[in-house]
């Protein structure tokens, strides 16, 4: 195959849901063997487009043309049909059946009676792993896998369903280490050799200049343009992202108040052991640790999601053992969950009654909600984090991520939480809504509240915590008390016991 030859080109195309534009003729090529990024900050229109490709959305105007053939609207068994696979940022895998059983679903290879032929699937997998150099075993149930190795079950999953042509990837790497992103190049770099097109979307921006050939900027659903790699550096891409240059000025950070909360061998059956640790007012407490080191369980344990089985735990010097997250809610915890659709938010409410649900008492009048009492806090907290939506009534579940993610965070405000436990806080947004994050958790910090941050992101902890404290295996192996002093080198030994 020509390796100039279009695989897939968007015309014109456009979409619209309500009150919202999110594509306005958005045009784009994708030729074989190529990775082609598709870029843009959060509400740009990225999954929009994402979707119309794949087949879940139909474009109001402009066509899908996929070779020689021209689409008004693809579904997802013609998008399949035509050789578009998609691998989603949320992966589509049933996690008790077996890596073979999720490569084949729906597509099962059959003996002669008609049943299940596990002998040949095992073979075939077997084949497809061993084609892509892959290290994971056909017959490893999918819960025991790592992320990394799920993410390489979506590919050959998706890439076993027909003779993909086109594979869209999104986010892929939101949940990897630095060595499984390796791999997953490499794997990239196998398709390509073959011919396939690649449309790779991320935030991530070192990554997309060393991956792919051309890039695309998306802003607020229009295309800015398609550039070669080489035209680009970082800055550059990050100022045709926001359509202006950016302000990296980081914030000084100023001592700690008193101690607000405190954990005394903290054990939690075989997952913590033996944690000790404080938070202080008007701190940002980071935490560190890899897949299996505590981190998320630490911070649902103080959410009250989780019970610990020894220890004592001290909130403003008293006993403190929440019983659920409406009890740690109650006494001034605030938890913001990594994965805020499922966890987070409800997304076919509007944005007033997601945000009014933390504190319904504020908006009660004589027993029912006052909608103008409701509508009024709303607003002022969309003014407040510029979060951007057409309306207070607009159902969350058409924001973009990053607006989704300060609608959580106007849930903790309109809680007056005084203790913010979060998860993975700037995960899978844009440059721009990144710095904005980062400057409401120093403006929260100022108004004498206290932050328990885990992030896999090392940059991230070192520009905003206080300390940062990291836990391997269930336990705390290192303590830094000025994060400023540290590097993400040092960081990432420190995690990884190097």
């Amino acid at each position: 195959m020509d390796e100039n030859q279009p695989l897939l080109n968007i015309v014109n195309v456009s979409k619209s849901f309500p009150g919202v534009r999110a594509l306005n003729k958005v045009n784009m090529t994708l030729i074989s063997g190529e990775v082609h990024a598709l870029v843009g900050e959060n509400g740009a229109g990225k999954s929009t487009l994402v979707k119309i490709i794949s087949g879940a959305y139909a474009p109001d105007e402009g066509s899908i043309d996929i070779g020689d053939k021209s689409f008004r609207s693809l579904n997802p068994y013609q998008a399949r049909l035509n050789g578009i696979a998609t691998v989603y940022q949320e992966q589509q895998l049933v996690p008790w059946l077996t890596v073979a059983e999720n490569i084949f679903l729906g597509m099962e290879p059959r003996t002669r009676w008609g049943s299940i032929d596990f002998p040949t699937m095992k073979q075939e997998a077997e084949e497809r792993i061993r084609s892509y150099g892959l290290s994971i075993q056909p017959t490893e149930l999918v819960a025991a896998l790592s992320v990394a190795a799920r993410q390489e079950v979506a590919i050959l999953k998706v890439l076993a369903r027909n003779k993909a042509k086109v594979l869209l990837l999104d986010e892929p790497t939101a949940s990897l280490t630095g060595s499984q992103v390796d791999f997953l190049f490499s794997l990239i770099h196998q398709l390509q050799q073959q011919g396939i097109g690649i449309l790779y979307i991320s935030h991530y921006l070192d990554e997309v200049l060393e991956i792919s050939q051309r890039i695309t900027v998306l802003r607020n659903g229009q295309g800015v343009g398609t550039f070669q790699k080489g035209d680009l550096n970082k800055e550059t891409l990050i100022e045709k992202m926001a359509g202006h240059k950016l302000d990296f000025s980081t914030v000084i950070k100023k001592p700690v108040g008193e101690k607000i909360l405190e954990l005394k061998e903290i054990s939690c059956y075989n997952i913590l052991q033996n944690v000790n640790l404080s938070l202080h007012k008007e701190e940002i407490l980071g935490i560190l640790g890899g897949n299996d080191s505590g981190c998320h369980e630490l911070i649902r344990l103080l959410a009250g999601l989780i019970p610990f089985s020894q220890g004592k735990m001290f909130l403003r010097g008293e006993t403190y053992s929440p019983t659920s997250i409406y009890d740690a809610l109650e006494k001034g915890l605030f938890f913001i969950p990594e994965n805020m659709r499922k966890e987070g938010l409800v997304l076919p409410l509007s944005l007033a009654k997601n945000i009014t649900l933390s504190n319904l008492k504020e908006v009660l009048t004589q027993g029912f909600i006052h909608l103008k009492k409701e509508g009024n806090q709303a607003q002022n907290l969309v003014k407040a984090l510029k979060i951007v939506t057409p309306s207070v009534k607009t159902e969350v579940q058409y924001l973009s991520g990053g607006n989704q993610r300060k609608v959580l965070f106007a849930k903790a405000l309109f809680a007056d939480a005084q203790i913010w436990l979060l998860e993975e806080p700037t995960q899978g947004v844009d440059v721009e809504a990144r710095q904005e994050i980062h400057r409401l958790l120093f403006d929260i910090k100022s108004k004498q509240k206290s932050i328990l941050l885990v992030s896999s992101d090392l940059e991230e902890l070192i520009t905003v915590a206080d300390r940062i404290i990291i836990l391997r295996r269930g336990q705390i192996v290192e303590e830094i008390a000025d994060s400023s002093s540290t590097s993400p080198k040092e960081l990432l030994q420190a995690m990884l016991g190097g």
